[in-house]
């Protein structure tokens, strides 16, 4: 499989060791973001908690929260939200772009040590480029001043997810953005 249109992707970290794995010419460049799946539960003590299928991770994620009873139930991550919402499970992992408009008790899922959830990958003749440096600076300048001003971090987070964030949220849920590191 080739790529003649793809320059970069910012993707889950499955995907993307998927599509380097498949494409050739292609890297994971840099991971980009942090902790940002959350776990969505309806009530207190999770019997069976959906993942996304292929998210070898989250299964992890799950099983160091809830201990080893917890049945993990692998699916495609459009079934999660209809799943819950049906009560064919008792909590989701999912992104917090997804997990702001779901009714339950929304609750971090990094315990101990952060956790990359999104990658750059980046077509390898095209990170040679002065337009992929050109990139890399506006990314960089961008997350740093959404770091640094916690009211318009959450006023583009409300824009993106057409929602109002919890108080605190992304702080709160332990969520990073991260500057791209030049390799």
């Amino acid at each position: 499989m080739s790529s003649d249109i793809l320059d970069m992707a910012i993707v889950c970290v499955d995907a993307a060791e998927e599509f380097v794995k498949n494409v050739e010419g292609f890297e994971i460049y840099s991971p980009c973001v942090q902790n940002s799946d959350l776990f969505v539960l309806q009530g207190g003590n999770p019997k069976k908690i959906g993942i996304t299928q292929n998210r070898k991770y989250q299964g992890k994620l799950v099983k160091d929260y809830f201990g080893e009873d917890v049945k993990i139930v692998p699916m495609i991550h459009q079934a999660l939200p209809y799943s819950l919402e049906k009560g064919q499970l008792d909590g989701i992992v999912i992104d917090v772009t997804k997990a702001i408009h779901l009714k339950g008790d929304k609750y971090p899922t990094m315990m101990g040590d952060d956790y990359t959830t999104y990658v750059l990958i980046v077509n390898q003749e095209f990170k040679k480029t002065k337009a992929f440096k050109d990139f890399i600076r506006l990314y960089n300048q961008s997350v740093q001043k959404l770091n640094g001003d916690e009211k318009k971090l959450k006023k583009h987070f409300q824009y993106y997810t057409k929602s109002v964030s919890q108080e605190g949220g992304l702080e709160k849920w332990k969520i990073k953005l991260l500057s791209i590191v030049e390799n």
